[in-house]
């Protein structure tokens, strides 16, 4: 996918690599191979973005689930018969996945879905609801779920001992802080988590965020620098 040449590459270290795919109106990319596992993700809204429905950050996602997974091994090309550009961000896995199990998406049809776990995180003082994440699949490597979170709210996705995150999809997230460093959201929308880092997300006094995070079952603080 490095070579073709609608497919920006935006990140990249021993677990993934992330592309930023970008195809005009009524354009076609070249015959490309999808060598690996990969997962496909809308990207956040572009400033060019129409307001009406089927604008051009609509278009990557299936209408149904926030994120899809294709198994890799196989080569095609892609044709935009639209007439707003094709978005989307592509996240190449680049360890062995193993099985595949559906949570709380349908995202194998042929298996159905189990122990969906929906996490709801409240504060303690006024029970205002402040987030939710749900688990939409899983393979042996990865956990994939998607958070929202209400207005003026921070979160910390990568909190946990042994896990690395990397967030995509994002909307409504205003402000990544890590380390004392604060910084915007980047343009293609993705951020890699250290393990542990507890690295901040916060949401604007106007709107929820919502994202999609990968977090890798195997992964330590040491894993995730390389």
């Amino acid at each position: 996918m490095e070579q073709e040449q609608h497919h920006h590459l935006v990140f990249e270290n021993a677990y993934v690599r992330v592309f930023y795919v970008e195809i005009a109106a009524h354009e076609s990319t070249l015959y490309h191979r999808h060598a690996f596992p990969y997962l496909s993700l809308a990207p956040p809204a572009m400033p060019d973005a129409p307001a009406q429905a089927g604008g051009p950050n609509e278009q990557t996602a299936s209408s149904v689930a926030p994120v899809s997974y294709a198994p890799g091994g196989f080569s095609h090309a892609v044709h935009n018969t639209r007439d707003i550009t094709l978005r989307n961000i592509a996240v190449e896995l680049l360890r062995p996945q193993g099985e595949l199990r559906n949570r709380c998406q349908q995202i194998v049809r042929e298996q159905p879905q189990h122990n969906c776990v929906d996490l709801k995180e409240r504060d303690p003082d006024s029970g205002r609801l402040l987030s939710s994440v749900e688990t939409l699949f899983e393979t042996d490597e990865i956990s994939v779920r998607e958070w929202e979170v209400w207005p003026n709210v921070t979160v910390t996705p990568a909190a946990q001992s042994r896990s690395s995150t990397l967030v995509g999809s994002m909307s409504g997230v205003v402000n990544v802080t890590a380390n004392g460093d604060s910084r915007l959201v980047p343009q293609a929308g993705v951020v890699w988590l250290l393990a542990g880092s507890r690295t901040a997300l916060r949401t604007g006094p106007n709107a929820h965020g919502r994202f999609i995070a990968v977090v890798f079952k195997d992964s330590d603080s040491a894993q995730a620098s390389q």
